[in-house]
């Protein structure tokens, strides 16, 4: 397995996109916490260590609970997150959490918007509109199925998602009608199954497709569309996680499961976490699972918001009092470095605005 990052990949990361000033996003007056204990439902905490320490909660979780969606809104110190359906929101910087009320679906997660909201969506085509001002709206979904949902972030009310046949579609009214865009990245007779869906935060247009078998990106909003390259020879990669970073988007991370590994019985059993520095066209593969790193079938992905060379994973289980490792990997010195901490699960992880050094963490207990 090589393992020296690319020239290729080097320069994606010194060639940096800058991110847009917090002032045009609405966050220029978050503050960081203080508190020394999070008070609240124990559903979401925070660190200032990546993990090394981890703020209490003024409640002990209780089984079985996932925090499956977290994000920080373009209103001074706001964040929503959902633990098992229940909308909770903080307004003080993640210091006190309240409940707001109940979001259909199941395993549902959040996208942050403009505005003060964020939309909510899950596997099985649920979707909500959720608002800081405690508002929850469902909203009709234009498949079945949705493998991801993406926002833009200078145009309140516009939105797309990729189906579970791999079709994207658009609203430009915040959910209430869709169109069609684009062509399937697959056609119907190739498909098995789409894993997952990530979209650009800057661009709609950029899409990263994962499905069982290989990885698609287009760059033109679904009209044309291209299979990765780099993550199997001769074989086929369950690709089921992915990541765009949100300050290089030529950066993209990925998890995916070589099947012709797997079968051959290599040691890593074929997972890998794959990076890419040219917007999903091509990958390497830059961390094997093993002894000492346990990389699960579509482990959560988390982006710098800051850094595109560094990329947060977690692997956790509540079998006999595990606990979770949350793992920090860093491109530019190729290396991963692993904090543990007690909760069985972390299911979902965002950024304070003012302080990409301070992680929010939607933990999980399950026994």
């Amino acid at each position: 397995m090589k393992r020296a990052i690319t020239i290729g990949v080097a320069a994606a990361l010194t060639v940096v996109s800058a991110a847009a000033p917090a002032a045009a996003n609405g966050y220029d007056d978050w503050i960081v916490p203080s508190c020394g204990t999070v008070t609240g439902d124990g559903t979401v905490t925070y660190t200032r260590t990546e993990g090394k320490t981890i703020t209490p909660t003024s409640k002990r979780l209780s089984p079985v609970v996932y925090t499956t969606g977290l994000v920080a809104l373009d209103r001074p110190d706001t964040l929503l997150s959902i633990a098992n359906n229940r909308l909770s929101r903080s307004t003080d910087a993640g210091c006190t959490w309240r409940p707001l009320g109940q979001v259909n679906g199941s395993h549902v997660e959040l996208v942050a918007a403009p505005g003060g909201s964020a939309y909510a969506w899950d596997r099985e085509g649920n979707l909500s509109l959720t608002t800081a001002e405690s508002r929850i709206t469902p909203l009709t979904s234009p498949a079945p199925e949705v493998a991801g949902l993406g926002t833009d972030r200078n145009q309140a009310g516009r939105l797309r998602v990729a189906d579970g046949d791999g079709q994207l579609h658009e609203s430009a009214d915040g959910g209430r009608t869709w169109q069609p865009v684009g062509v399937p990245a697959w056609p119907q007779s190739e498909l098995l199954m789409v894993y997952t869906a990530v979209f650009d935060p800057a661009d709609l247009d950029h899409v990263v497709l994962g499905s069982a078998g290989d990885a698609r990106v287009t760059f033109d909003g679904g009209r044309t569309w291209s299979t990765a390259t780099g993550m199997s020879e001769g074989g086929k990669v369950n690709v089921f996680s992915a990541a765009i970073s949100a300050v290089a988007p030529n950066v993209v991370w990925a998890m995916g499961l070589n099947l012709k590994e797997l079968d051959a019985g290599v040691p890593s059993g074929g997972r890998h976490i794959y990076m890419s520095s040219d917007g999903g066209r091509s990958f390497t593969p830059v961390v094997d699972h093993g002894a000492e790193i346990t990389i699960s079938n579509g482990p959560l992905l988390t982006t710098h918001p800051a850094n595109p060379g560094v990329l947060y994973f977690e692997f956790g289980t509540g079998w006999a009092g595990t606990g979770t490792d949350l793992y920090r990997y860093d491109a530019r010195a190729n290396k991963v470095t692993t904090n543990h901490n007690n909760y069985d699960r972390v299911t979902s992880i965002t950024f304070n605005p003012a302080s990409p050094q301070l992680m929010y963490l939607g933990v999980a207990e399950e026994s």
